[in-house]
């Protein structure tokens, strides 16, 4: 069966009858294109299973792919063969797609996050006496007060913001929306900086809530930009890598710490298709966790041990004799 025959039809149906998001659709696209590319350079014809394993062997030890960049491309790979088994492709039936194995992703380990005090200081680092400062506040207010994706504030246009009724319409993944209450002062901020978008910036009929020095819409990568240069200028952090997205988390993660917030209300905030996704959050912290070793009943039965007091205390010992 040649593998990139059939590519292009798999698009459109995607797109047109399966109702799948454009920019989905396309990283699809890609990830096939790449496995035909492979095939192309290796001299295989046709694809079965032994070149699908040469391919995924490929990805991790040639490009060297993470294990969860690899499963993505799988998923597209085999997506595209049920594709081409339900269109009668000659030989699609015969690939053991279904079988394919799914490469292990190790724990990473529970999220970590800023802390509270640390988003207080990134936040209080913003200058919002200025027209670009006022915007970049209110951007990180909405990617930490309601937990919002970065490409979620870029989408947002004027419209989506209802300062009567004090509500906003978020545009998420896979063309969901929802709809979510303007929080303590946020309709107050939000209406002082239309203003200043109108006073300060090149708006020429563009529809966009947040804009570029330029007058354009701003981009995702115009955001990260901006707010890097406020990370080096306000950190060090105890997060390695901060970006916008560590400002979702530290919504989340102070939602379900700090709040209670149960985990059916934290996923339609959050606009999560799965309770799965939201469930990484239900991880202790270490306040909680020192807190619960500092509670323990072994702490009091050591305590009245014989002798423990001399160990509290500093002093010099002797090591036995051999």
């Amino acid at each position: 069966m040649r593998f990139a025959e059939h590519i292009e039809a798999f698009g459109r149906w995607q797109v047109e009858v399966a109702n799948h998001r454009r920019s989905g659709v396309q990283a699809a696209l890609l990830d096939l294109r790449l496995c035909g590319r492979f095939m192309h350079e290796h001299g295989l014809d046709a694809l079965d299973g032994p070149a699908l394993l040469e391919f995924i062997a490929w990805l991790r030890t040639e490009r060297h792919n993470s294990p969860a960049a690899a499963n993505r491309k799988i998923s597209s790979v085999k997506t595209y063969l049920r594709f081409l088994r339900f269109m009668q492709v000659d030989g699609a039936a015969q690939v053991p797609a279904r079988e394919l194995p799914r490469i292990n992703v190790p724990y990473s380990g529970p999220i970590q996050t800023l802390a509270p005090e640390e988003v207080r200081r990134l936040l209080g680092g913003i200058d919002r006496t200025s027209a670009h400062g006022t915007r970049d506040f209110v951007i990180c207010s909405l990617l930490y007060r309601l937990g919002l994706r970065v490409g979620e504030v870029a989408a947002l246009d004027v419209a989506d913001i209802d300062l009567s009724e004090q509500l906003i319409t978020v545009h998420g993944k896979g063309g969901r929306r929802r709809i979510l209450p303007l929080v303590c002062d946020m309709p107050d901020l939000l209406r002082h900086w239309l203003a200043v978008r109108t006073a300060c910036f090149r708006t020429r009929g563009n529809d966009a809530l947040f804009l570029s020095q330029k007058g354009g819409r701003m981009s995702v990568r115009t955001i990260e930009e901006n707010f890097q240069k406020l990370v080096r200028h306000t950190g060090p952090y105890s997060v390695q890598h901060v970006t916008p997205h560590t400002l979702r988390h530290a919504f989340a993660t102070h939602a379900v710490e700090e709040s209670d917030c149960n985990l059916i209300t934290l996923k339609a905030v959050m606009g999560h298709a799965k309770l799965t996704s939201t469930e990484i959050y239900l991880h202790p912290s270490r306040k909680t966790l020192r807190a619960a070793v500092n509670n323990h009943i072994a702490n009091d039965i050591l305590k009245e041990l014989p002798g423990m007091e001399i160990l509290t205390k500093h002093q010099k010992w002797r090591h036995p004799a051999a």
